[in-house]
């Protein structure tokens, strides 16, 4: 940390006080040389005394003043903070609170700190005192209080933005499933516990949260990071050397895991990578401000020597750490052989700063240099204001002390990269995030670090512009993205199922059921298909059902139903065509002819209807199917049990003095057809009037498919059809077979008897099928049992007549009938 002071109109000078005294007892050089300086952190002091002199050298900023500092390092110590603070306020002599003892120049405000643990105490007493501070590195969103800290400002933006930042990162890729990470100490909780509700609030669930000791090593691993699944480590809270140690540790974990760490912990990327820790920490997303370099600083650091700055004792132990090079001072080369374990070597005028690591980028080291200017530039502004109230009310002096505030408050210039440098509500510089991807390399025994910027993160865009992340440029571990997940994503065709006892992000994948689908990864519902569609195999997708009917186009019985119904339907017509042509022949005129012609057009008519049954079924085919069917098969029936009464009445009728000679005649016959056939007209009228059969969509017996088919209407009428042609049937076949031994020549009773068991037999077959089928199944049952029933009436009663009418025609003749009298 370091005070800028006003150092008068003409003295221009620096004071730099380091915490140890080089030419101090043994024990302090052990401890100087032991914990050496660090490249980074010698840098951002040359970037604050750069950033000074460049105040001092413009005539355009604070003329005719000179800036003047006190640099101190904290050593991340808050007491130690305390001491320094009131050291710098009191003056170079004794540190006395509220005394200061300094020959000229006033203390115009603080620069620092980098740490939040530091810094927070610093700001404390800063506000009472009523100084203004800025800082280059403390995140800590407690800063942002301008109640109680309202002189405080800083160069960057509290850790809570950074956040949001990992939150989305994490969420772009798909991750929900990570570990964390932290300091056990203060800012650790205090992220942790903040990280761990942000998380929560984006759906990302954590699997383990490690508190890493600040002061001693515990070399008991947690359990839950050792058995931790997850591929993803979050980075938070206070980095410190036990970071390092415990990091390497934990490699071998670590090594198959990809880490994210925020930007306090960027600063130390070189430590990050010695060692072994590279394994763990390579491959790594960062967040880290953008690397801004600054020229003049890269060519101050390029002429510096210990040589031509003889009096910079930290220089001397950079040239000694880094390059192995020997101190005029015996003692520190002694002790730094035995420390460091090798020797050193006479290296002067041999090396330059250059050679070390090239941090002119470090966005830490252009922190603290707009820190500077931005302190100056309100200092200007104040400077200016004085010069006024002054020339108004002719006074020598005036307190500026409390009103710095209000003008780094308000400061709003170009800085360096034409860049707009202002503070926003919350005291804090309105900072773009660069999200880089850390690699190395090991180049004559040296890692050389890669930074590859592969996005960014701009909280100060709308919400869903913040994150830019370049996937393609991300050089991942082992050459594959990380699967931060529980469990692996649910595919399209599945849903989401908790896990009884775990979190939220760990479930498990089950199938959608019947009739539903998900088509994105991860549904934790199925979606229900419309009623005329259903899902693919995959379950991904609704596709239209199939429309199921017995069609000519996808089913040959179809077409085989329809050959052998037109065959049947001819075959009636050349059996007409006989009995027409031999209407006078006794085999026609035996047992009512017309009653042969009345069963041959029933028959002929009930063969055809067949078609009615074949095709997409509407309602008007519904009910013209059965009606058809129950009336022609009726008619049939009828005609066949007129037949068979007929013969029974002729055989009682041949006995001398019968009664029954009365209903010989032409009238009986067609009483008997006639009445038969109106009550199945009668039934089939009340069916359509009350309920007639209609077309019916089928969605639930067949999964994928709609089945059209026709719905009976009303089942009393359907089954009273039916039942009633049984009736007819089983009457026809009880009297033919009882004189089926009659001696009549031309006798058809045992005809009718064969014809009627086969009628029977079929539909007492069909109606079972018929009931135990569905979909087009039950219209091939109900066809083929009419197919088989009307020929098998066809066959029976009519083939032995036109065989003999064709092939015995001496049996057709009167002088035939006149022998077999006799």
């Amino acid at each position: 940390m370091g005070p800028l002071s006003v150092r008068g109109r003409v003295h221009h000078g620096f004071y730099m006080e380091k915490r140890t005294n080089l030419h101090g007892n043994i024990a302090n050089l052990v401890w100087q040389l032991h914990f050496s300086v660090h490249v980074r952190e010698y840098q951002q002091l040359q970037a604050f005394i750069l950033a000074i002199d460049d105040i001092n050298s413009n005539p355009e900023i604070l003329p005719n003043v000179s800036l003047g500092y006190r640099v101190y390092d904290s050593c991340k110590y808050t007491k130690k903070v305390i001491k320094d603070v009131l050291q710098i306020l009191s003056g170079p002599k004794l540190a006395a609170p509220n005394y200061a003892c300094m020959e000229q120049g006033k203390v115009a405000g603080f620069i620092g700190d980098i740490h939040s643990d530091t810094t927070l105490p610093m700001a404390q007493l800063l506000n009472v005192l009523g100084y203004t501070q800025v800082s280059y590195g403390a995140r800590d969103p407690l800063l942002s209080d301008r109640t109680l800290y309202p002189n405080f400002f800083r160069t960057v933006q509290n850790y809570q933005t950074e956040h949001v930042g990992i939150a989305k990162l994490l969420r772009s890729f798909g991750w929900n499933w990570v570990g964390i990470i932290t300091s056990d100490d203060d800012n650790g909780e205090r992220e942790l516990e903040h990280l761990s509700n942000l998380f929560n609030d984006y759906g990302i669930c954590i699997e383990f949260k490690v508190k890493v000791a600040q002061t001693k090593y515990d070399h008991n691993i947690p359990l839950e990071l050792k058995a931790s699944s997850t591929e993803i480590v979050v980075m938070c809270g206070t980095y410190t050397q036990m970071s390092t140690v415990f990091l390497r540790s934990i490699t071998y974990i670590l090594i198959n895991k990809t880490i994210i760490l925020p930007a306090s912990w960027s600063l130390a990327i070189n430590l990050l990578f010695i060692s072994n820790t590279k394994k763990a920490v390579e491959m790594s997303l960062v967040f880290s401000p953008p690397p801004h370099y600054i020229p003049a600083l890269q060519e101050r650091l390029f002429t510096f020597h210990p040589s031509s700055h003889p009096s910079d004792p930290v220089l001397e132990d950079i040239w000694m750490r880094y390059f192995r090079c020997l101190s005029a001072n015996s003692y520190k080369n002694t002790i730094f052989s035995r420390i460091h374990q090798y020797n050193l070597e006479d290296c002067a005028g041999k090396k330059r700063f250059s050679e070390l690591f090239n941090y002119t980028g470090d966005p830490a080291t252009y922190q603290v240099y707009i820190a500077v200017l931005s302190m100056a530039q309100a200092l200007h502004e104040v400077n200016l204001a004085l010069n006024m109230y002054r020339e108004k009310y002719c006074l020598k002096s005036f307190q500026f002390t409390h009103k710095l505030r209000n003008f780094v408050n308000k400061i709003n210039y170009t800085g360096p990269y034409n860049k707009t440098i202002y503070f926003d509500e919350k005291g804090e510089y309105p900072e773009v995030m660069d999200i880089q991807n850390w690699s190395s390399e090991d180049i004559e025994n040296q890692t050389v670090i890669y930074l590859k910027s592969v996005g960014r993160f701009d909280p100060n865009v709308p919400d869903d512009q913040q994150l830019l992340i370049l996937p393609w440029m991300i050089s991942w571990k082992h050459g594959k993205v990380p699967q931060g997940l529980c469990t692996a994503v649910c595919l399209p065709g599945t849903r989401r199922a908790l896990r009884k006892g775990s979190h939220t992000c760990c479930y498990d994948c089950i199938p959608c059921s019947e009739g539903e689908i998900s088509n994105v990864s991860d549904s934790e519902n199925c979606q229900k298909c419309a009623d005329d569609e259903w899902p693919n195999e995959y379950k991904d997708e609704c596709i239209p059902r199939i429309l199921e009917f017995l069609s000519y186009k996808t089913d040959i019985i179809a077409i085989g139903f329809s050959s052998i119904s037109v065959i049947s339907f001819i075959l009636s017509v050349f059996i007409i065509g006989i009995f027409v042509s031999f209407r006078d022949t006794p085999i026609v005129k035996a047992n009512n002819r017309n009653l042969s012609f009345i069963l041959l057009i029933s028959l002929k008519l009930s063969l055809l209807c067949v078609h009615l049954f074949i095709g997409h079924p509407v309602d008007i085919t519904c009910m013209l199917r059965q009606i058809s069917f129950g009336i022609l098969f009726t008619v049939a029936l009828s005609s066949v049990l007129a037949k068979t009464v007929m013969v029974c009445i002729a055989f009682k009728a041949t006995k001398p003095g019968s009664s029954w000679r009365k209903w010989l005649g032409a009238k009986l016959p067609y009483s008997v057809v006639f009445i038969c056939s109106c009550v199945q007209v009668l039934t089939s009228a009340i069916w359509l009037s009350v309920s007639p059969p209609n077309q019916q969509y089928d969605r639930d017996s067949s999964p994928g498919m709609i089945i059209i088919q026709c719905k009976e209407g009303s089942v009393l009428a359907f089954c009273f059809m039916l039942g009633y042609m049984g009736i007819l049937a089983a009457l026809s076949f009880l009297l033919a077979f009882m004189v089926r031994t009659l001696p009549d020549i031309y006798n058809e009773a045992k005809f009718i008897t064969f014809s009627m068991l086969l009628f029977c037999s079929v539909w007492v077959c069909a109606i079972p099928a018929y009931l135990s089928s569905k979909g087009k199944q039950v219209v091939i049952v109900e066809v083929f049992a009419i197919l088989a029933s009307g020929i098998g009436i066809l066959s029976c009663i009519f083939f032995p007549k036109c065989y003999n009418i064709l092939m015995r025609p001496e049996i057709n003749s009167k002088s035939h009938l006149l022998m077999r009298s006799y």
